[in-house]
């Protein structure tokens, strides 16, 4: 995993950080965001800040269990 902390994850990290503080509700009202979307950030923090990076929902091979066509 990157260890660059991208300006996403940084506003992410203070976002839960004042969402553990203050609330999911006033936190989303403070940064524009749904609830929902904090409560799919918060389910994934673990306490760093490279918990809160963008992952690829891809792939990473083929499964072997599909037949190619002719």
């Amino acid at each position: 995993m990157s260890k660059r902390i991208t300006q996403d994850m940084a506003y992410r990290q203070s976002l839960m950080q004042y969402a553990g503080k203050y609330g999911v509700s006033r936190a989303g009202r403070k940064y524009n965001r749904s609830r929902s979307y904090i409560y799919f950030w918060k389910g994934r923090w673990d306490g760093t800040v490279q918990s809160l990076s963008c992952q690829s929902g891809r792939p990473t091979a083929i499964p072997t269990n599909i037949q190619k066509r002719n």
